[in-house]
């Protein structure tokens, strides 16, 4: 199980589902502004071999170590500066969570960015939720253990919001959870689980797939 589940009560006889932690006030604005610009210090590192290459160039054609180590802060700089906007506008136009009212059997709904959540939405926007389950097994004599991946996709009206959420989140309690909330709204939530086998390093790949699914009535 997740630490903390992602239905939570909202502000004013809301739930919230928290798609991402945070956001909702401007205090949060800052914060996930620095969110942004600590994860652009990890693309130097991601585009190491293209540093990598051009100082061992550079050593190659007789430039000195001081001026290959210039040129390399130079390269970090620039890779930095670059990813810095992109990151922190990820992160601040990133759905962080949707929120329902009433809290039970809500008519209408809202996503929830880093500072005002959106405007108020008819529940009918909501076309439908799809939970997608996909577990990988270990192949016959496989010391690893199976693995499994949860995707949640969102219908809005022809628009996809799509959300991985935390490792360990059950699939079976969030369909429950879900289909409990906006089931009596007549959103349809769908839970489809597909079972495959790890493939054998170096050789042919066994697999095996079943998909099981359960909806509420209702939707676009």
């Amino acid at each position: 199980m997740a630490d903390r589940a992602p239905l939570r009560p909202g502000p004013d006889s809301t739930t919230d589902l928290v798609l991402h932690e945070g956001g909702g006030s401007y205090a949060w604005v800052a914060p996930l502004i620095l969110t942004g610009a600590a994860q652009s210090l990890m693309v130097p590192v991601m585009l190491g071999v293209i540093t990598v290459t051009v100082a061992i160039v550079a050593l190659v054609i007789g430039t000195d170590g001081a001026t290959v180590a210039q040129i390399v802060l130079a390269i970090v700089a620039v890779e930095v500066a670059l990813a810095a906007p992109l990151f922190v506008w990820m992160e601040l136009t990133t759905v962080r969570r949707l929120r329902f009212a009433p809290a039970q059997a809500p008519t209408r709904f809202r996503t929830v960015h880093a500072a005002r959540p959106g405007p108020w939405q008819p529940i009918t926007q909501l076309c439908g939720v799809r939970l997608e389950h996909q577990v990988a097994a270990p192949y016959p004599g496989d010391q690893q253990p199976a693995t499994d991946q949860l995707t949640v996709r969102f219908d809005l009206a022809g628009d996809e919001l799509k959300w991985t959420p935390p490792a360990l989140t059950s699939p079976q309690r969030l369909h429950k959870d879900l289909t409990a909330l906006l089931g009596p709204a007549g959103v349809r939530v769908e839970l489809v689980t597909e079972r495959t086998v790890r493939s054998r390093p170096g050789g042919g790949s066994g697999w095996s797939g079943s998909g099981s699914a359960s909806a509420n009535s209702g939707g676009c």
